[in-house]
């Protein structure tokens, strides 16, 4: 015999607990063609107070580049931990970046700006994230498809800002790949 109890209350903290998080995304539409092409991440931008989330970012998208059965040629471009810190010339490596993928043959490079990667404030300090991704034509350079999104805490957040930034990314890389 079911317990109604057991199940409303059940219920209610499904609906209580996943309450708690966010996602909005916003895409233009999907890349056409784009199975079985060889791809590139760029350099992604910092806009935060935190260190390297460019580059954390860079890898939890190469990664979804990659588990999506996209290869991803040449190395990702992660600068040391001090030129980081030290701000760096984001729009030289960016150039940089984009020479070496088109001399590796890439036909997309995926690139993107890190805009939040903290907690909020307070005692229920959640992960929040927010991400802007665009994917260049490398040939001609120009940008073919782009998105932006955020997200927080919640379910979304067991993990940290990680855990929040790989749900969010793959959610917009699932829109420009589809």
């Amino acid at each position: 015999m079911m317990n109604w109890r057991a199940v409303t209350v059940s219920l209610g903290l499904m609906v209580l607990l996943g309450g708690c998080a966010g996602m909005n995304v916003k895409t233009a539409s999907p890349i056409a063609n784009n199975k079985g092409t060889t791809w590139a991440v760029l350099p992604f931008a910092n806009n935060t107070e935190t260190p390297m989330a460019n580059a954390r970012a860079a890898a939890i998208a190469a990664g979804i580049l990659q588990s999506e059965g996209r290869p991803v040629l040449g190395n990702l471009p992660i600068s040391t931990r001090t030129e980081a810190l030290l701000g760096g010339d984001w729009k030289q490596e960016y150039a940089g970046a984009l020479r070496e993928a088109r001399a590796d043959g890439a036909r997309y490079a995926l690139a993107g700006s890190v805009d939040e990667w903290d907690y909020r404030a307070g005692i229920n300090a959640e992960p929040e994230v927010a991400v802007t991704l665009w994917v260049v034509d490398v040939a001609s350079g120009k940008v073919v498809w782009s998105g932006v999104g955020n997200a927080h805490g919640g379910s979304l957040g067991r993990g940290g800002t990680g855990g929040v930034a790989q749900h969010l990314i793959q959610r917009l890389l699932g829109r420009a790949l589809h």
